[in-house]
């Protein structure tokens, strides 16, 4: 009898300000910073196919992977991690100011999925910025809904070495540690 490995969570959702992205070393700045109330997430590798003609037919084929796209949904974002994310400023009575010179900092992500065993699988991209934030304000009424915000987020290869994800499996009961973990290359 096998386990059923299949996905059917999302948790754990935060991220580490990077330090350092160079072609020769990569580091995080401090503790990871979570993100609560996630509600799902849609991540979409972005491939560019090639074909290499020679000898009258073709040589060798594939794909690139150049980025990936995250959809990230919370159900309540503060304002301090909504300037973070998206390069605002934020001000001293709690407000922030939004603009069309923001930029977002590159940031590593983390979470993880629930598998169907009881065990999760983590995941982490090395460098991503939010390129928008999305929230759609609807009247009360009858509705029980929380707004949802939906952040999409470019993850790249990182500089040093070209890596964009790393991802792990951890059994039922194990802590997820790795996810505060982001090991510096080049230190």
């Amino acid at each position: 009898m096998s386990n059923k490995l299949y996905l059917k969570g999302f948790s754990n959702f935060g991220y580490h300000k990077i330090k350092e992205d160079d072609a020769e070393k990569y580091s995080v700045d401090g503790e990871r910073v979570i993100v609560p109330s996630a509600r799902t997430c849609s991540p979409t590798d972005n491939r560019t196919d090639f074909s290499i003609n020679a000898d009258d037919g073709v040589w060798d084929s594939g794909s690139d992977w150049e980025s990936t796209t995250l959809e990230i949904a919370v159900a309540q974002m503060e304002l301090t991690t909504l300037a973070e994310l998206t390069g605002a400023t934020a001000n001293e009575d709690n407000s922030i100011d939004e603009g069309t010179l923001d930029n977002a900092p590159a940031i590593a992500l983390s979470f993880a999925a629930l598998r169907a065993d009881g065990g999760y699988r983590l995941y982490r991209y090395y460098s991503a910025k939010a390129t928008n934030i999305a929230v759609s304000h609807t009247t009360k009424g009858e509705s029980t809904d929380a707004q949802v915000y939906t952040i999409t987020f470019k993850a790249i290869p990182r500089k040093c070495d070209g890596r964009i994800r790393s991802t792990l499996d951890v059994a039922k009961g194990d802590a997820l540690t790795w996810l505060s973990t982001v090991t510096p290359v080049g230190a």
